[in-house]
């Protein structure tokens, strides 16, 4: 309960007890930020002498109840355009929603590529839910969005990471763009600012569109580059008298070195080896630019059979010609 008291003294009591009244109704209330359903009351009390005594009156408490205000925001987090081929598939931008509201609100999310502006409209594929927090696509990890069954359910001022894939179309020119909107729609209710909802937000309280009308949506851009990633992989033979033959026992060193060329940039860089048949997979030597990787999935770039079974996952975010090369490294050995 938030409580406020106005003190007055000196005052004869029926002038002391209009003035109180007349503060109180031109008090602003400032409910931004404070959570739906919250319970605001004040109580006021005066002081006064009438010959000579001193009394004390408290008026009565007026309590009043927080509505929750549906605002929503949706911001692209790409920090450039998204490199593409012409065709592509499987192409994600990343987005991130923001509940923007005082209260508990769920969105239903869709994708509309229909845009104008640009010289193609990106195919739609689906949408996925960041699931472990990284704000990095993990294919197999993260969850495949359904309207009206995983809605994303969001605290105030809490968000969620949305990953939007789509289909490139073929013979396109280099430099042509491609715009893919990502909206979010407040399930407990839209339209215009002010419109209200009974009984719809926390609490049973009124639930009032905010400014955004109780939607969010963001624009994101994918770009035709002649931006190249290509891999070379070698491998190192040592058997166990110390020489260099594919005998059972030896252990086989992979490296995988990863280059980026071109004018453009390459988003969501993933590599992925299926181990070699017929060798087992030497736990712990998985190394990204000589520093080690752990073989589980968690926080850092790597695992092993984690993301997919029996392969190597080694995530390396965005590129370009300017990053420096990437090395990757794991042993096997010949079983």
């Amino acid at each position: 309960m938030i409580k406020n008291s106005i003190s007055i003294t000196t005052f004869p009591g029926r002038f002391a007890l209009a003035l109180l009244l007349a503060l109180l109704l031109h008090k602003p209330v400032l409910a931004a930020g404070t959570s739906a359903g919250i319970d605001i009351s004040n109580t006021a009390s005066v002081d006064y002498a009438i010959a000579g005594s001193s009394s004390t009156t408290i008026s009565n408490t007026v309590t009043f109840r927080v509505d929750e205000k549906l605002d929503v925001n949706v911001s692209w987090q790409d920090a450039a355009n998204v490199a593409v081929g012409t065709p592509d598939s499987n192409q994600v931008l990343t987005y991130l929603l923001t509940n923007t509201g005082n209260g508990n609100d769920s969105y239903t999310l869709n994708v509309q590529n229909s845009l104008g502006g640009d010289q193609f409209d990106p195919a739609f594929v689906d949408i996925y839910l960041d699931a472990n927090g990284n704000g990095i696509f993990n294919p197999g990890v993260d969850t495949l969005y359904n309207a009206g069954i995983n809605d994303p359910l969001l605290g105030a001022d809490a968000s969620q990471v949305v990953f939007v894939r789509n289909n490139i179309p073929s013979s396109l020119s280099f430099g042509d763009l491609g715009n893919s909107q990502l909206l979010a729609i407040s399930r407990t209710g839209s339209g215009p600012p002010g419109t209200p909802f009974a009984n719809a937000g926390d609490n049973n309280t009124t639930a009032v569109v905010g400014t955004s009308g109780g939607t969010g949506n963001a624009i994101g851009t994918y770009e035709v580059s002649n931006t190249t990633v290509s891999l070379l992989k070698s491998v190192v033979i040592t058997d166990q008298q110390g020489g260099n033959q594919p005998v059972t026992g030896a252990t086989m060193t992979y490296s995988i070195v990863v280059t980026v060329s071109g004018p453009g940039n390459a988003s969501n860089v993933v590599i992925t080896d299926p181990l070699p048949a017929n060798t087992t997979y030497t736990t712990g030597t998985l190394t990204l630019n000589a520093a080690p990787l752990t073989d589980a999935v968690d926080a850092d770039a790597g695992d092993v059979s984690g993301t997919t079974p029996n392969t190597v996952n080694v995530n390396l975010g965005n590129l370009n010609q300017g990053s420096p090369v990437q090395t990757i490294t794991f042993k096997t050995i010949i079983n």
